[in-house]
């Protein structure tokens, strides 16, 4: 069965909710972690300055828990934004002197801002986050006054988890960006033996190969536009990338498109030497094998003619110049304007993340254990806006808090406070990176016993079993308030937003479609036109973020999780005609025809419209004319769309 029909099942988003991705250890994160964790509390230690050195642990766990992969130079952005952001939460605490009223109409407004804050994007959504966090720490011990300190030494923590990162960045140079373009030409060599096994490969084996491809893609173009943005000009670096991954979208497109199978394995065994190649150093070795050279041998096929220009991008011999971005004031104030003004959306997550903030501060009037502020604390991780579903974040951090509050009592309990707790933290901090890739219940188990150990040196516990369970009562209490305040009484609009996202997606694959006619009518090679692959990444770039959308979605209980099944094989349909464009648009050259092209543009209305237009119509071909690529797009594409219509019934809007 497909993983579409799986996802289908009933009682998929139990599974959804209890799945444990797979994940490899990030040892560079996992290590610096460690030591960026553990070092200011052991010096706190030997200085007698323990506070001091538990201020600057806890910034340092924010940016570990915080930091995403990436290029240094995305992360290092992220950084810069994301603490001084955080550090501004200390001072929430001066809002503790309002009648408490007061400081709940204060604290909500400041989340409201930070939820605005968090659309902006990843780093302002990691640092309002933080804010929120550090906000209830301040808030909920006032005895940590005057509040520019801790906000003072959380940003010498940013500073010496920079340095770390830094030497990293120097020792391993531009390994991150190595490693990503390995992952594509990997995730291509992968796709061309399926192809090759075709008559052995499962359909959906085949989609699930390409939509790997499709997605590493997106994310090497999106780090790569990210750098460039901020560029002043030409830089060798983003030169060649931009080559490899031109070069990279060329082949994506000749292997769909071929039909040898000799040529496609030929292909993936040369594609496994460069990923190896690359992941080394970006180099590559000679070849002498003249069925890889068209310089050897002039009549070899295009598919292996594109593994040929890959070298020649891996060898830096060519590829376009990198353009710096606008920087015309009276455009760039326009643009900021646009990406300023939050969406509707945002503003309701931002209510949303707002009144739920309202609530776990108002459970301080019946709550005064001097831990009551880990309900607000445990408000603020689960309503992380972008970091999948609310529901499935509620659900899943008690889970890992149920686990996580005993590992913290029990080292409360057993640990003296010197530097065999030092060696915990230490343990647990090197485990955190995995752990967050693995699961966010995994992540709770590792992130709460050491958020226990840092907030005990504050304001110390009783160190027993009731401690603990005074921490997971606080949890419960945290997320039956988001369940009900942040997810239950909202009005429910993943429908709405889904039909949106998919009728967007169709309009991109209609624009791929007439940017692929125009191609291929005007004698070039459309493989290499940089037009139509902007066009193609668009495309499918626009499926994808919807699978992510409609993968978060699986997590969550019926009506949800079931709506977002029933949308799947509506995905699929339209990524199979994104296929057949693709495979048209490298066997179609100069090919015309009145009625074939009046057919075409007639599929590209239907596709704009799908679903909700009428059903396509039977072209009639010349004699003759029904093997040429184009019959094969138009009988494809019409009855990819036919089939969408009988899956979409009434239209979905």
């Amino acid at each position: 069965m497909s993983d579409d029909g799986a996802l289908a099942r009933p009682g998929s988003w139990l599974r959804e909710l209890a799945r444990l991705k797979p994940a490899a250890w990030p040892w560079g994160l996992s290590i610096r972690s460690a030591f960026c964790v553990g070092t200011p509390f052991a010096v706190g230690i030997a200085a007698d300055a323990v506070l001091t050195g538990m201020w600057v642990s806890l910034g340092t766990l924010m940016f570990a828990a915080g930091e995403r992969s990436g290029p240094y130079r995305a992360r290092f952005r992220q950084l810069a934004i994301s603490a001084p952001i955080g550090a501004t939460g200390y001072f929430a605490g001066y809002l503790a002197a309002l009648p408490w009223p007061g400081t709940i109409a204060a604290i909500s407004a400041l989340a409201f801002l930070g939820g605005i804050l968090s659309s902006y994007g990843a780093a302002f959504s990691v640092g309002a986050m933080q804010a929120l966090l550090l906000a209830s720490i301040a808030i909920g011990v006032p005895a940590i006054a005057p509040f520019w300190e801790p906000a003072l030494l959380y940003l010498v923590g940013a500073v010496f988890y920079a340095a770390v990162l830094g030497v990293e960045a120097l020792l391993r140079r531009r390994r991150p960006e190595r490693e990503m373009t390995a992952g594509v030409v990997q995730a291509l060599a992968t796709l061309a033996t399926a192809c090759a096994d075709r008559p052995d490969t499962d359909a959906s084996g085949i989609e699930g190969f390409r939509r790997d491809v499709t997605d590493r893609l997106g994310g090497a173009y999106a780090a790569l536009l990210d750098v460039r943005y901020r560029a002043s000009g030409r830089d060798a670096g983003t030169d060649r990338m931009a080559a490899i991954l031109q070069a990279c979208d060329t082949l994506f497109a000749r292997i769909l498109s071929a039909t040898d199978a000799e040529d496609l394995r030929l292909t993936a065994d040369r594609l496994i030497g460069r990923a190896q190649h690359i992941a080394g150093g970006m180099g590559v070795v000679d070849d002498p094998d003249p069925r890889f050279h068209p310089r050897l041998a002039p009549a070899a096929p295009s598919l292996l003619q594109a593994v040929d220009a890959l070298d020649v991008a891996l060898r830096g011999d060519g590829g376009p110049p990198a353009t710096g971005p606008v920087r015309s004031g009276g455009v760039r104030a326009a643009l900021l304007l646009d990406r300023l003004a939050p969406g509707r959306e945002a503003i309701l997550s931002a209510l949303a993340l707002a009144l739920c903030i309202a609530v776990a501060y108002a459970t301080h009037l019946v709550n005064r254990e001097n831990h009551w502020f880990w309900v607000p604390l445990t408000v603020g991780l689960i309503m992380k806006p972008d970091f999948g579903s609310v529901f499935a974040r509620a659900v899943l951090r008690c889970a890992g808090t149920l686990g996580g509050v005993v590992i913290g009592a029990a080292l409360i309990a057993v640990v003296p406070k010197g530097m065999p707790f030092v060696a915990a933290m230490m343990a647990l901090a090197a485990l955190l990176p995995w752990a967050m890739l693995r699961s966010y219940a995994l992540q709770a188990v590792v992130l709460t016993p050491l958020v226990l150990l840092l907030v005990d040196i504050i304001i110390p516990g009783t160190a027993d079993i009731d401690y603990a369970m005074q921490r997971l009562a606080d949890t419960l209490v945290g997320a039956a308030i988001v369940l009900v305040f942040g997810f239950f009484i909202w009005p429910q609009t993943h429908v709405r937003e889904l039909g949106q996202a998919f009728h967007a997606a169709m309009g991109a694959i209609a624009a791929y479609l007439r940017a692929a006619m125009a191609a291929t009518s005007n004698g070039s090679d459309p493989a290499m036109d940089p037009d139509l692959a902007r066009h193609r990444r668009a495309a499918y770039g626009h499926l994808a973020d919807i699978r992510t959308r409609l993968q978060k979605s699986m997590a969550e209980p019926p009506p949800s999780g079931s709506e977002a099944s029933a949308w799947f094989p509506l995905i699929s349909a339209a990524e199979r005609i994104c296929d057949l464009i693709t495979i048209y648009s490298t066997a179609a050259h100069g090919e015309t025809g009145t009625a074939q092209d009046e057919a075409l543009n007639g599929l590209v209305r239907l596709i704009a419209e799908t679903p909700g237009g009428s059903a396509p119509e039977t072209v009639a071909f010349p004699a003759g004319a029904a093997d040429t690529p184009r019959a094969h797009l138009i009988a494809g594409v019409s009855a990819e769309l036919a089939h969408m219509m009988r899956l979409s019934g009434p239209a979905r809007t």
